[in-house]
C-alpha cells in the first residue's frame, strides 16, 4: 500500500482578469447573458474604451474578474464590468477584505433544477455564481464556500485579453495606481 498523497503547499485559489476587446465580443455576450439570468434588474455602470495591446483602445467595456479554484475551475465571476485593470483590482481587494460581510443570495434560474447564488456587500451585488446548481441548498452552501475561499486567494498581476482574432492570451502586469 502507498502513503497517501500530501496537499500541495502552493495550492491556492486565484483572482484572474479577463477584457474584451468591445461591446461585440462575443464572451462579452455570453457573460451578460448569464449575468442577466442570475441578476436580473441589476443595473451595469457605464462601460469605458477597451485598452488593446494589438491596435489602439476601441469602444468597449475593460472587463472582469474571475475566482479560479487551485485547479483552474472556475468557481465564481465578479458581478460588474470594469472601466480599468485597476478599477477591477480595487473591487476584489475591497470584496476580499470585506469578505465577513458578504451575504449569500440564492436566484432560481429558468427551470425548476437551476439555481444560482450572488454575493452582496452592502446590498449590491459584487460575486456571482459561475455556473447552474441543481438544488437552492446546494447554491448556497458553494456561495458560502466561496466565501470562505475568496478570503485566501492571491490576486493576478496580469490580465487576459481578447485579440482581434478572437483569442485569448496573457498579457504583462496589470497597470496600477497607487
Amino acid at each position: 500500500m502507498s502513503d497517501p498523497l500530501s496537499p500541495r503547499a502552493n495550492a491556492r485559489a486565484r483572482v484572474v482578469f479577463d477584457t474584451f476587446r468591445s461591446r461585440h465580443d462575443p464572451l462579452l455576450a455570453a457573460w451578460l447573458s448569464f449575468r442577466a439570468q442570475v441578476l436580473p434588474g441589476a443595473e451595469l455602470p457605464p462601460a469605458g474604451p477597451v485598452r488593446s495591446v494589438d491596435g489602439p483602445a476601441v469602444g468597449g467595456v475593460f472587463g472582469v474578474w474571475r475566482l479560479l479554484a487551485s485547479n483552474n475551475r472556475e468557481l465564481a465571476r465578479g458581478a460588474d464590468l470594469s472601466a480599468s485593470p485597476d478599477r477591477a483590482r480595487a473591487a476584489v481587494e475591497l470584496v476580499q477584505t470585506r469578505f465577513v460581510e458578504l451575504a449569500p443570495a440564492t436566484v432560481r434560474g429558468t427551470s425548476a433544477m437551476r439555481h444560482g447564488w450572488s454575493l452582496r456587500l452592502d446590498g449590491e451585488p459584487v460575486l456571482m455564481c459561475a455556473r447552474w446548481y441543481e438544488s437552492p441548498g446546494e447554491a448556497a452552501a458553494a456561495a458560502r464556500s466561496v466565501r470562505t475561499v475568496l478570503a485566501g486567494a492571491d490576486i493576478a498581476l496580469s490580465v487576459t485579453i481578447g485579440t482581434r482574432s478572437g483569442r485569448r492570451h496573457r498579457h504583462g502586469v496589470l497597470d496600477l495606481v497607487g
